[in-house]
């Protein structure tokens, strides 16, 4: 099962690699569909006012008068502290049970069957044929209804026999006298089969057979079985030193003391409902025609309570077409988000846009911090966790992965999603802006993976300012400004760590490079460089060299920078496992290809695109460090072998036996290096290289790859070639510059003389 398992995630990820996946346009509309439906989900039912209005805050809008006559409700929180007050209040309903059962009679009817029980024991004691724990005896005792354990019983026999117990003496007629009189008093009291302590409004009722309730009583005045049992103890009991004599009139006691007084749950649940229906809802009304709150007038408490009651008789009025055209509103405020995004990816980003792989891990971005928008709504504590909404965590990621304009487009649309979730909620959407755009300006030049946590400082001083201004406008109090302040202060801690772990995260599952992992990977440490730099030295040479060509050039056409020098490094490393085939590492005149025929050199050569890409693979390199090793040979011709080979056969020579196997490069940036890695290798076969020939060179170089079709498949422009020509000149021209021919050792002492 793992490895069917397995296979299939295999298969999906070639699947979501496929070209056709990635740009189809189906699929982004599927990606959009799925985002705008989730998100409409998360939407809040309804809002009938546009505001989210806390008191304090200042209302902006026009006067409000009423439409139409509606009542005050209370405050919810209000009104379900006085329904906690009544159920806590309520004087629980118990049931008096008539006694059906004469408790003397049933104490003489047990005295008789124990007095038996023991008379038995003695005869066979006598005849010597058993004892009070005999198992003849065991059909007697269960007819008792009381179990006693075997050394009760022996205490018991002890006693009907007049023997001593511990230090008092006492015959078996008193105990049972005591046992009966106790039971006889306690029996008098109102017992409840219910825990007194449990009864917070400390009082009950009693319903009495004619289902008349009589005088509320208070709990001192009854007792429940802990204090039977405390009475027990505290009474004649006490006066027993034996614990076997003790628990056993214990027993008794409470075989035969009864609850008097039955808990009735039902009747207590109807009297509750009663008394909480009598609880007023409304604590006033409101005319029609009445103003409501006036422009720019504080919202107190009782403003709040109209507002609310406002709200809520409006959604009660709302019809079928009413409510068909607010779901229609919901999902056209979603609708209109993601169109603005969209715009922006196809105009501004178009190669994130034509990505469907981008888009995805965009939407799930945009789908989270939803998620944490609705979940916030949802929680039902009187804490401020909205302000726990990670949205800095999305501008992290966006920045490190894509970029920090993207990322500040796509956050602040993030941040009116979290609003309109939240039913317009503009403090929160606000707060939110202020942390993740700090957030966005303290990763743009971030260069390894512990500087994520620098983004704390300005996500708190983001959360901090705004979070004061937004009470400085609200005037609310000081504790509720500490408790919004402590909780922006955990925002700023948790989200640089979450940020850290879902990067990691997206690089894995989403298969993607950032220039974190490039900058990882240009260190030279990097177990592939160091076994390149000790087996190869020529080849990590020329793979440093090309690095600096290939990132002067990818500046100056704004290309991925980073990429293109690393892409250098790692380009040639199969030539690890035959380097003394390749020119660069032969510190002799010995050619090895000299023994050898041109085919046979050949396939040695293209051999090490082969190679170089089973190795990028074994050390886990990323894709796109991995795309560097075939392209930037593409189907290139090795001429040398082939001129050769066409010098030594008389037959015609096919071409494609001496080309390499391609692709053609896909990307600027793999487009550069297949050009550095020409002009490099030949500008150094150029002997007294001055600007003029080192110039001539790099236009030679980069019109045949031109006309061969090599540049054909990336976006390599006519203008973009001409500024690559004219970075590589000026890195060719600082490494070839003409150096000061220093005189021999006789003129330098002749000089010292002088």
């Amino acid at each position: 099962m793992p490895g069917i398992f397995k296979s299939y995630i295999n298969r999906a990820n070639r699947y979501f690699r496929n070209t056709e996946f990635r740009k189809s346009r189906l699929f982004k509309l599927l990606i959009a569909s799925v985002t705008v439906f989730v998100l409409y989900l998360m939407l809040p039912s309804y809002k009938s006012i546009e505001t989210n209005n806390e008191v304090g805050a200042i209302w902006s809008s026009e006067d409000l008068i009423a439409p139409f006559s509606f009542p005050v409700y209370k405050d919810e929180n209000e009104y379900e502290l006085e329904v906690k007050d009544v159920r806590k209040n309520i004087a629980l309903v118990f049931d008096k049970v008539p006694e059906k059962i004469k408790i003397k009679d049933s104490l003489d009817v047990f005295e008789y069957k124990l007095r038996n029980i023991l008379t038995a024991a003695e005869n066979l004691e006598k005849n010597k044929q058993g004892y009070i724990n005999s198992e003849s005896l065991d059909s007697v005792k269960t007819g008792l209804g009381i179990q006693f354990t075997f050394p009760e019983w022996e205490s018991l026999y002890r006693l009907y026999r007049n023997e001593n117990i511990g230090e008092n003496k006492i015959s078996f007629d008193d105990f049972l006298n005591k046992v009966r009189n106790e039971i006889a008093y306690l029996s008098s009291k109102d017992i409840i089969d219910f825990d007194k302590d449990k009864i917070l409004s400390k009082k009950i009722s009693i319903k009495t057979p004619n289902d008349r309730l009589q005088n509320v009583i208070s709990t001192e005045d009854i007792s429940d079985r802990k204090d039977i049992l405390n009475q027990l103890n505290s009474g004649f009991l006490r006066s027993v030193s034996d614990s076997l004599l003790k628990n056993t009139g214990l027993k008794i006691s409470e075989h035969f003391i009864y609850d008097n007084l039955k808990y009735n749950s039902e009747l207590t649940n109807l009297e509750i409902e009663n008394r909480i229906e009598q609880i007023p809802r409304t604590i006033g009304i409101v005319r029609e025609n009445e103003r409501i709150i006036s422009k720019h007038d504080p919202i107190n408490r009782f403003t709040k309570m109209k507002l609310d009651s406002y709200k809520k008789v409006r959604l009660e009025r709302i019809g079928v077409q009413d409510m068909f055209l607010q779901q229609l509103g919901k999902l056209f405020s979603v609708i209109i988000l993601i169109i603005v995004l969209a715009l922006f990816l196809y105009y501004i980003r178009p190669g994130v846009f034509e990505d469907n792989q981008k888009l995805i891990l965009i939407s799930s971005l945009i789908l989270l911090e939803g998620f944490f928008a609705y979940l916030s709504l949802k929680l039902d504590v009187n804490l401020p966790v909205e302000l726990l909404i990670f949205v800095p965590v999305a501008s992290i990621l966006l920045t490190i992965i894509f970029d920090s304009r993207l990322a500040f487009y796509t956050v602040t649309v993030i941040c009116f999603f979290v609003a309109v979730i939240r039913g317009g909620d503009y403090p929160i959407l606000f707060i939110s802006f202020c942390g993740s755009v700090l957030a966005i300006f303290s990763e743009r030049d971030i260069k390894i993976r512990t500087q994520i946590f620098r983004s704390f400082f300005f996500i708190l001083i983001g959360y901090l300012m705004s979070i004061l201004a937004v009470n400085l406008l609200r005037i609310e109090d000081t504790q509720k400004l500490w408790m919004k302040l402590m909780f922006g202060g955990i925002n700023a801690i948790m989200s640089p760590i979450v940020a850290y772990g879902f990067l990691i995260f997206y690089e894995r599952v989403f298969k993607i490079t950032t220039d974190l992992t490039l900058l990882e990977l240009s260190d030279f440490n990097h177990p592939l460089l160091k076994e390149l730099s000790s087996k190869a030295p020529g080849t990590f040479h020329h793979s440093i060299i090309m690095g600096n060509l290939s990132e002067a050039a990818a500046e100056a056409i704004h290309a991925n920078q980073i990429l293109a020098r690393v892409g250098c490094y790692y380009h040639d490393v199969g030539k690890l496992l035959k380097p003394q085939y390749f020119i660069e590492n032969q510190l002799d005149q010995n050619n090895k290809h000299n023994e050898l025929n041109p085919g046979i050199s050949t396939k040695i050569i293209i051999s090490h695109v082969k190679d170089g890409m089973d190795l990028a693979k074994k050390y886990k390199l990323p894709q796109k460090i991995i795309d560097f090793i075939p392209m930037h040979h593409g189907t290139t011709l090795v001429s040398y072998f082939y001129d050769k080979a066409k010098n030594l056969s008389k037959d015609e020579v096919v071409d494609y036996i001496y080309r390499y196997p391609g692709p053609k490069p896909q990307t600027k940036e793999t487009g550069i290096v297949m050009l550095a890695d020409a002009i490099e290798a030949s500008t150094r076969a150029i002997e007294d290289p001055s600007p003029q020939k080192l110039e001539s060179k790099i236009r030679e170089v980069i019109r045949s790859r031109f006309i061969e079709g090599e540049l054909d498949e990336c976006d390599l422009t006519l203008k973009d070639l001409t500024k690559i020509k004219e970075s590589f000149l000026k890195i060719l021209i600082g490494i070839h510059h003409h150096r000061i021919k220093y005189p021999d050792k006789n003129q330098l002492e002749l000089v010292s003389d002088l």
